[in-house]
């Protein structure tokens, strides 16, 4: 399996996953969205990041999405929003994939 952040979705709106994707995308770190039961934005984005070889996850549920590094504890994670504004989504995104390569977040 490829180095991969996993992005966890319950239930979420498909134009919050797609600015996700596109924020990481623009900064080429590969990605997986998988649909999973858990409905915590948190939870999926520990998950995932305890199941990325990039120890790198989002988590979305609804309209609240978060960013989570695998050593940090459960519901601690780096970035949470819950916001009407898109780019904020995209910002997400593009900061996960800045933490994967070690850059300053947006």
């Amino acid at each position: 399996m490829k180095p991969t952040i996993f992005i966890y979705e319950a239930s979420a709106r498909a134009e919050l996953i797609r600015e996700i994707c596109a924020g990481l995308e623009e900064e080429g770190v590969l990605f997986a969205v998988v649909t999973r039961n858990e409905t915590n934005a948190e939870t999926l984005a520990f998950n995932a990041s305890s199941e990325s070889l990039l120890g790198v996850g989002i988590g979305i549920s609804g309209s609240s999405a978060a960013m989570q590094m695998k050593n940090f504890a459960v519901n601690s994670p780096i970035f949470r929003i819950d916001s009407t504004n898109l780019s904020d989504y995209r910002n997400l995104g593009t900061n996960a994939a800045l933490a994967v390569k070690g850059g300053m977040f947006v």
